[in-house]
């Protein structure tokens, strides 16, 4: 007499592998509040170095936000360029799902940075937010003392 069928310890072999399939895909994947703490966190200590340099080099520099994007640019005499820096780094398009919303008081022209960094260490006051899926992830805001913080940061130090 014959039987058919899977034995117990060919089950538990494939719950096996489909478990460290599953764990695998879970790893490779990050969250999507981490990665927006990490990337706000990177744009503001961009923002700060480049006040910095702004100041010690007597240049105005100035962030671009568009609501997938943003970019860094420099003023020269013929306007503002685009600004470049090691490994892409004065530029980010943001995946799909995510967005970014800028409050600023200014009112400029389309191409024109919303933010400015100038020679005397002053910011343009601002409030940039990442939004996934239309909900707050992130938030990168110029404080009262003129400093470039995450939601983070002044979460912390409240």
């Amino acid at each position: 007499m014959k039987q058919r069928g899977f034995t117990l310890l060919e089950m538990m072999l494939v719950l096996l592998l489909l478990g460290i399939g599953t764990w695998l895909v879970i790893v490779q994947m990050p969250s999507t509040a981490y990665r927006a703490e990490r990337e706000s966190q990177r744009l503001a200590e961009r923002l700060q170095r480049l006040t910095y340099q702004a100041t010690l080099e007597g240049r105005t520099y100035g962030l671009l936000v568009q609501p997938n994007r943003w970019q860094f640019k420099h003023w020269h005499a013929q306007g503002w360029q685009d600004l470049s820096l090691p490994q892409g780094a004065a530029a980010q398009t943001l995946p799909k799902g995510w967005r970014l919303e800028l409050e600023q008081p200014l009112d400029v022209a389309e191409g024109v940075p919303q933010v400015l960094m100038l020679p005397g260490g002053e910011v343009t006051p601002f409030r940039l937010r990442y939004f996934y899926a239309e909900r707050l992830m992130a938030e990168i805001v110029l404080d009262e003392q003129g400093r470039i913080r995450t939601l983070d940061d002044l979460v912390e130090k409240t």
